[in-house]
C-alpha cells in the first residue's frame, strides 16, 4: 500500500516524540517596531491648521498655538494650553513687530512679524518653538519673548527651572528650557519666567551684545503624563499599495475628556522605513479609523467615524495618494445620524476604480457605499445600500480581498436586545450588488461577537470570538470556511477551534490571505489579568488546520509594554491579487503600564519562512545522477519537491523518503533504509517527485533523508545489484 509522504512523517513524529505541552505555554515571540516613534506633522487642509507629534496635537491661527497633549481615552477631561504672542523687547525697549505673515512645510508652521520671526516645528516630543531675530534690536538689556498663557490648567515651575501647567493625577504641558544660538553656532542659556498668566523667555544681554545674528531664541513645548491607564494612540489598521510598494498605518490618537482624532504614516514597503506622517484634519472628533486600498489607481481609502455631537456621527472618508503625498479634502460617506463601525474593502484587481465601504446604521442595519475615485483624487459615494440585520445588526466586517474580478463577503453579529449574538453572512461584489440570500455561519446558543473574514473571491475564512461552553466569562476563537458563486455562499465548512484556550478570554480576531493560506490574529487575556493581553498571529492552511505555532507580538525592548491589543493584519495579496508573495503586516497597540502611553507596534509576517538545512551526504555513485531539493524546508510548503539530474536517459527512477539510521552500504555507495519508495517519470535524465510538507508544529525540528535509486543502467558494474545505481544522499530538517 502506497502511504502519502504527510502521513509518514506524522506518524514518526508522534512515534518519535514525547507529548508536547499546549502551544500557548511556550510561544514563539516576535519582536515589533513601534510606528509611532518617528511621527509628526503639519496639515494645512481641512478646517484648520493642525500639526501633530507621537502624543500631542496643535492648532493655530495668526495669533496663538493651543497645544493639547493626548492624555489618553480615559482621561476625564482633555489638557489645552494657548501660547498668544505678546510682544518682543530689548530691556523696556519693545520692538516694532508687523502682522503676521504665515508659511506652513510639512514639519513647519511660520509667523513672520518682521523683526521677530515665530516658527513652529512638529517634532514626535513636542513643538519646537523658535524665535528668530534677523538682526540685532536696538536698546540694552536682556532680549525677552512674552507669550500670554490661556488655560485652567494649575501652573508650576519645575526645579529645573523649566514650566508646566497639569492638571493633577492626568498629566498637562511643559515648556522647555531656553537656549540662545547665534549664527556662528555659539550657545547660551536662558531663563523663563512665569508672571501670572504670562511667560518671559529672557536671553542674557551680554550674549545679545557679542552674539552674530540672526539670533535663534529656542524652547520646546511638550506633553506631560501622569500614570494613568491612558491609550494614547490606539485601534490601528494598515493597508498596502502595490504601485508605490507602501504601507499605509493609521490609528487614533485620544486626548482626554472624550476628545479625539485620526492620523496616520506612509511607510516602505521594502525597509520599513517612515516616509512621511499626516492627520485628519476636520472639526470634531474623529476616531474609528480604517484604511484600504485600490489597487488599479495606486491610492489609499480611508474611512472614519466623525463625531460632532452626541447624536450626530457621520462616515467620513479620504482619498491619499501615497506616491505624490497628497490627499483630498474629508468628505462624508453616510450620515450624520446613528452610524458607527465602518469597516472598508480593498480593491485588488488591476483595472477597477471603486472600493466598498460598510457601516452600521441603527435603524436600516449593515449598511453600504462604493467610493469611487476620479481625477484628482475626487471621490464619489453611490447611494446607499441596505445589505441585513435591520436593527439588531451591529460589529460589521467586510473580506479586504474579493479576487479576480472581485467578490468579497459580508459578516456582522445579529444580536438582539438582551439575547447572545449570532454570526451572520452576505455575498456581494465589487459594486455592493448581493449576491444570493444571507447565511448564517453560526448561530449556536454561545454568544458570539467580533467577526473578522477574508478571502481569495472563492474560498474565505471566518473567525469571531465565542463564549466557551464550561465558561461563560471565557471566550475562545473559532470560525469556519466558506465559498461562494455568483448565487452567493455555496458551502460551508465545519466549525473550527483557531484558539481554544480554557479560561482565558481570546477575542478581536482578524483574517488576512496570506499567499495560498490564511493569517489570524487575535488578543488574549488570563482571566482576572486585565490589561495584561497578549495579541498572537497564527498561519492556517486553506482548511482553517494550523500551519506551525503561533507568535507572540511584543515590542520588544520598550520598558513595560505588556498590554498588547488590537491587532489588524493585510496582505500583499489583499494589495494586488495577482502577488504571489505571502508576506504581510500585522499591526497592533501595546501599552507601557508604567508611562501610561500606547504605542503602535509593527510586524512583518509571512506564511512560510526560509525553513531549515538541506544538507548534501553524499554516498552516491556517478550513473545515478545528482540528488536536489526545490524550495526551503518550511513547514507547510506544499511545493517542496525531490529533483534528480543528469541520470540515465532510459534509467527508472525512484524516489526514496525515510529517517536517519542504518545504510545499506556497497563501497562507496550508502542506501538509505526508506519507508517510502515511489516512481517518478523520467525525462532526459531528470524526474521530480513531490513532497508536500505539512504544517503540522510538531513536525518542527524532524529530520528526514531522501535519495533517488536508478534501475536498468546498462554499464553500472555494482556485483551486489546489477543495473541500479543510487545519487547522493540528502538530509533534510523541517523548520519556519
Amino acid at each position: 500500500m502506497k502511504f502519502p509522504f504527510a502521513a509518514v512523517l506524522l506518524c514518526a513524529a508522534v512515534a518519535a516524540q514525547s507529548p508536547t505541552r499546549p502551544l500557548r505555554d511556550d510561544p514563539h515571540a516576535a519582536g515589533a517596531i513601534a510606528a509611532t516613534m518617528g511621527f509628526a506633522c503639519v496639515d494645512a487642509r481641512g478646517d484648520e491648521l493642525l500639526a501633530v507629534g507621537r502624543r500631542w496635537r496643535a492648532t493655530f491661527d495668526d495669533a496663538a498655538v493651543t497645544f493639547l497633549p493626548c492624555v489618553g481615552k480615559h482621561a476625564p477631561r482633555s489638557c489645552p494650553v494657548t501660547f498668544v504672542f505678546e510682544a518682543a523687547r530689548r530691556g523696556d525697549r519693545v520692538l516694532p513687530v508687523t502682522p503676521a505673515r504665515r508659511r506652513t512645510t510639512d514639519r513647519h508652521v511660520t509667523f513672520d512679524r518682521g523683526n521677530v520671526v515665530e516658527d513652529y516645528e512638529a517634532r514626535p516630543a513636542g513643538l519646537e518653538q523658535t524665535f528668530t531675530f534677523p538682526a540685532r534690536p536696538p536698546g540694552d538689556g536682556d532680549l525677552v519673548v512674552a507669550l500670554r498663557i490661556r488655560t485652567d490648567l494649575q501652573h508650576e515651575r519645575r526645579p529645573d527651572g523649566t514650566l508646566a501647567w497639569r492638571a493633577p493625577g492626568i498629566g498637562g504641558v511643559t515648556m522647555g528650557s531656553v537656549t540662545g544660538i547665534d549664527a556662528l553656532g555659539r550657545r547660551a542659556a536662558g531663563t523663563l519666567r512665569g508672571i501670572g498668566d504670562r511667560v518671559e523667555l529672557v536671553l542674557p544681554d551680554d550674549f545679545v551684545d557679542h552674539a552674530a545674528f540672526p539670533l535663534v531664541l529656542d524652547p520646546l513645548i511638550g506633553p506631560s503624563f501622569e500614570a494613568l491607564p491612558g491609550y494614547d494612540s490606539d485601534f490601528p489598521d494598515v493597508a498596502w499599495d502595490r504601485y508605490t510598494d507602501t504601507w499605509c498605518i493609521v490609528w487614533t490618537q485620544y486626548t482626554g475628556g472624550g476628545g479625539s482624532g485620526v492620523v496616520g504614516s506612509v511607510f516602505s514597503g521594502s525597509t520599513l522605513a517612515l516616509q512621511y506622517a499626516f492627520a485628519i484634519n476636520q472639526q470634531g472628533d474623529e476616531d474609528s479609523i480604517r484604511v484600504g486600498t485600490i489597487g488599479g489607481l495606486g491610492v489609499f481609502v480611508l474611512a472614519w467615524c466623525n463625531w460632532t455631537s452626541a447624536n450626530a456621527i457621520t462616515i467620513s472618508g479620504m482619498v491619499l495618494d501615497p506616491g505624490q503625498a497628497q490627499a483630498s479634502w474629508p468628505f462624508a460617506i453616510a450620515g450624520p445620524g446613528p452610524v458607527d463601525t465602518p469597516a472598508i474593502s480593498s480593491e485588488a484587481t488591476a483595472f477597477d476604480d471603486d472600493l466598498l465601504v460598510i457601516w452600521d446604521d441603527a435603524q436600516y442595519g449593515i449598511c453600504g457605499s462604493t467610493i469611487t475615485v476620479g481625477q484628482g483624487l475626487q471621490a464619489t459615494v453611490d447611494p446607499m445600500v441596505a445589505i441585513g440585520g435591520g436593527t439588531t445588526a451591529t460589529e460589521p466586517a467586510i473580506s479586504k480581498n474579493g479576487g479576480n474580478p472581485g467578490v468579497h463577503v459580508v459578516t456582522w453579529v445579529d444580536r438582539p436586545p438582551g439575547l447572545n449574538g449570532w454570526v451572520r453572512a452576505q455575498v456581494v461584489d465589487h459594486d455592493l450588488n448581493l449576491l444570493g440570500a444571507g447565511t448564517w455561519l453560526q448561530n449556536a446558543p454561545e454568544d458570539a461577537a467580533q467577526p473578522a473574514i477574508d478571502g481569495d473571491g472563492f474560498l474565505f475564512l471566518c473567525a469571531w470570538s465565542e463564549q466557551e461552553q464550561l465558561n461563560t466569562t471565557a471566550t475562545d476563537i473559532r470560525g469556519r470556511t466558506l465559498t461562494v458563486g455568483p448565487t452567493g455562499v455555496t458551502s460551508r465548512g465545519p466549525f473550527l477551534d483557531l484558539a481554544a484556550y480554557p479560561g482565558e478570554v481570546d477575542h478581536a480576531p482578524d483574517i488576512a490571505v496570506l499567499g495560498d493560506k490564511f493569517a489570524l490574529a487575535y488578543q488574549a487575556v488570563p482571566p482576572n489579568a486585565p490589561f495584561t493581553d497578549d495579541v498572537f498571529a497564527l498561519v492556517l492552511e486553506r482548511n482553517g488546520a494550523p500551519c506551525g505555532a503561533e507568535f507572540r507580538l511584543d515590542l520588544n525592548g520598550r520598558g513595560q509594554y505588556v498590554h498588547e491589543h488590537a491587532p489588524r493584519l493585510f496582505s500583499r495579496r489583499d494589495g494586488d491579487d495577482t502577488d504571489t508573495g505571502d508576506d504581510g503586516l500585522l499591526v497592533f497597540a501595546d501599552q507601557d503600564l508604567a508611562t501610561a502611553d500606547s504605542d503602535i507596534g509593527v510586524q512583518v509576517i509571512e506564511a512560510m519562512g526560509p525553513g531549515g538545512a538541506v544538507t548534501d551526504l553524499g554516498g552516491g555513485c556517478g550513473p545515478g545522477g545528482l540528488a536536489t531539493v526545490s524550495g526551503p524546508c518550511a513547514l507547510g510548503n506544499a511545493d517542496f519537491m525531490l529533483e534528480l539530474f543528469g541520470a540515465a536517459n532510459l534509467a527508472i527512477p525512484f524516489a526514496a523518503i525515510g529517517f536517519p539510521g542504518s545504510l545499506q552500504s556497497c563501497g562507496a555507495c550508502s542506501l538509505l533504509r526508506p519507508l517510502l519508495f515511489e516512481f517518478a517519470a523520467n525525462s532526459g535524465g531528470q524526474a521530480t517527485f513531490d513532497l508536500p510538507l505539512p504544517g503540522t508544529p510538531t513536525l518542527i525540528g524532524l529530520t528526514f533523508e531522501c535519495q533517488w535509486v536508478t534501475f536498468g543502467v546498462n554499464y553500472v558494474g555494482c556485483p551486489t545489484a546489477p543495473g541500479i545505481a543510487i545519487s547522493n544522499r540528502l538530509s533534510a530538517t523541517i523548520d519556519y
